[in-house]
């Protein structure tokens, strides 16, 4: 098979993608540099600062060193989750160079990005859960108020039944982003990102 050749022009469809890489790879990479200097202080600030009763506010308080035990339990993980947070975004940010600046390995480095980014969002979800399971447990009836779910339709719900809603949830994103994983293959390894590439079409 003849190499790619360097694009002679940017369709939108390209540029679209392109952006969508740059604002993903940049938020997983800062939010990997985050989390790899301080899991706690990450873990902390996903308590919502929002008003609540003083009996609320002291809960939450007495969970905080309960969170910081969970986030010690899973300090290796983490620190895998943020290493691999930080590598994926220069994988897509440096692939998202390459197809900005029409190189002939773009198209390659953007195949290579989606594959990485399937891995990375499936390779995720089982410490979530875990998390989530263990944080349900630490925090008690108050878990859906402490975090800031308190709704009456979340809160009302038996703590088995807000850790599935939690994990649809986990589960929902990570769809999305693998989602958007697979708009990559289907642009950049079907017919238009090999016309662009100037690569022979696969006969059906």
């Amino acid at each position: 098979m003849p190499p790619a050749q360097a694009p002679t022009h940017r369709p939108a469809w390209m540029l679209v993608l392109a952006a969508t890489m740059l604002l993903y790879g940049g938020w997983t990479l800062v939010g990997g540099m985050l989390l790899l200097r301080d899991p706690a202080a990450m873990a902390r600030h996903k308590i919502p600062n929002v008003p609540r009763a003083p009996a609320a506010q002291e809960a939450v308080r007495a969970f905080e060193p309960a969170l910081d035990a969970i986030v010690a339990r899973h300090q290796v993980g983490l620190r895998v989750d943020a290493v691999a947070s930080i590598v994926f975004g220069l994988l897509t940010l440096y692939a998202v160079a390459a197809v900005l600046s029409r190189d002939r390995h773009g198209r390659l480095l953007a195949l290579l990005t989606a594959v990485c980014g399937i891995v990375y969002q499936l390779a995720e979800l089982p410490l979530n859960s875990s998390i989530v399971k263990e944080t349900s447990a630490a925090a008690g009836p108050r878990f859906a108020e402490i975090l800031g779910l308190g709704s009456e339709a979340f809160g009302a719900r038996s703590p088995a039944e807000q850790i599935a809603m939690l994990e649809w949830a986990i589960a929902l994103a990570a769809a999305v982003e693998v989602g958007w994983c697979l708009l990559l293959l289907i642009y950049f390894g079907g017919r238009r990102g090999r016309e662009l590439y100037g690569l022979p079409l696969r006969r059906s």
